[in-house]
This record gives structure tokens, sequence and C-alpha cells, in this order.
């Protein structure tokens, strides 16, 4: 239950040739605004992070960062992992007949709760990993401290989070629409606070993409267009080091 509800109507749409399959979303994630606006950053601090491989944390349905990664480092062992079984087994599904020429490994298990030793790990992506924690803050601060532990000494976490800019534009459409506001989309710390709770060193913080929540993102943004309410959301790319202990 730490990850997103999906059922086999969901894995037979990731299996099938359509616009949310598993080989459209691989195909085309370079062609998104948000993956143009952080690949060269992403890919330059690989090079210069040079890790022996890596770890894709809550992959969901879109692999997360391994697409942009597998762009310039094809050879690049990867673990990716999923809270949801379901998700981690539609893809070892689907890379039975694609994507043999990449090193993928899949597990399922809970970004809270890690099955990995200490200091294991060079590097660590997440695509909005970390946000998706379904225990709101305390979860994200529980994901953070997992990915410390894990991590090697020197080693980093390359990670593309989000976090709302409009609180009091939340609180509107949650009044209007009858309902207590959801955890998660309470104003909490920054993520630089939270890194830095955590242990990390803040390399990189200042390349971000904004947008405006939308009705296809979930039921919010229905009814903020319903509304005429406008929610602003920030996805910023970080670039953290566990710093030596």
């Amino acid at each position: 239950m730490d990850g997103d509800c999906f059922d086999e109507a969901d894995a037979e749409m990731w299996l099938s040739d359509g616009s949310i399959s598993f080989k459209n979303r691989w195909e085309n994630t370079l062609q998104k605004e948000i993956f143009i606006t952080f690949k060269d950053d992403i890919l330059n601090a690989i090079d210069r992070i040079n890790p022996s491989m890596f770890l894709e944390i809550a992959c969901g349905p879109g692999m997360g960062l391994a697409p942009v990664i597998f762009s310039k480092h094809p050879q690049l062992p990867c673990i990716a992992s999923d809270a949801s079984s379901l998700v981690i087994r539609s893809w070892r599904k689907f890379l039975e007949d694609n994507l043999k020429q990449h090193d993928i490994s899949l597990a399922a298990f809970s970004i809270m709760d890690m099955p990995l030793k200490n200091d294991s790990i060079d590097m660590i992506t997440s695509f909005i990993g970390v946000s998706s924690s379904r225990q709101g803050e305390e979860g994200e601060v529980k994901a953070l401290k997992e990915i410390f532990r894990v991590l090697k000494n020197g080693g980093y976490l390359i990670a593309i989070e989000n976090e709302w800019t409009d609180y009091d534009a939340i609180e509107e459409v949650f009044n209007l629409w009858g309902k207590p506001v959801w955890q998660g989309f309470v104003k909490q710390k920054t993520w630089q606070e939270k890194f830095l709770e955590c242990g990390f060193k803040i390399e990189a913080c200042e390349k971000t993409f904004f947008r405006h929540l939308r009705k296809d993102d979930n039921d919010l943004g229905k009814q903020a267009e319903k509304f005429g309410i406008k929610i602003g959301m920030k996805h910023t790319l970080f670039i953290l080091q566990k710093s030596f202990i």
C-alpha cells in the first residue's frame, strides 16, 4: 500500500501498443518538455559521478530517469524498483522481449524500507519517487533517511521532485469541493530543508520546471478546472551527495 494501487487493466494497457504503454512512454520520454529541460544537467552530473550502477526508485510505469540515463550510458547496470509488485511484474514481462540491450534488474519494495545493505549503492535516481510517498512529509523524510543509509559514502542522489506553489489555492479548491485537504497537499518544509535534515549536501538545485495542475492529473485537477482555480506545481532537479561520515 506504499505505492500506487494499479490493477490488471492498467497492466494490460502498459503491455499494449497504446499511448500509455511502456513502449510508448520509453520511446517518447526524451521528447517531454520536463526532460528536455533537465536532460543535459542529469547526463553531465552522471559523467562527473561516473557510477558503477544506479538504483531507480519508485520507477512506476515510466521507469523514472532510466530512459534519460540510458540515452547516453546504455550499458550502465540498473536496478529498477517500485512498491507496486504489479508494476515490477509487468516490466519484467515487457523486458523479456524488449530493451535487451540494457542491464536492468527489477525489485519490488518500498523506498521507506529498502532491503539493501548500508553504504552499498553508488547512485540513486528518482523522478517524483520521493514525492510519491503515501505518508506525506513523514514518509518523504523516512524515504530520504533510507536513501542516505543505502548510499555509499560520497554517493549521489539525483532527483526531480515536485512541490506546490499555491497552497492557498489548494485549500480554496478543497473548501469549494467540500472535502478535507488531502495529506501531502498541506504546506510543508521545502525539499532543501528535508534534504539537509537527512544529512545530504546539496550540490545543485537551480534548474526548475513549472506547470499548472491539469484535469487529467488527478481528481484535484478536475475540481480546480471546474472552479476556475489554477494550482502551480514546480519540479526541481536536485544533485545531492551523501557527505562522508
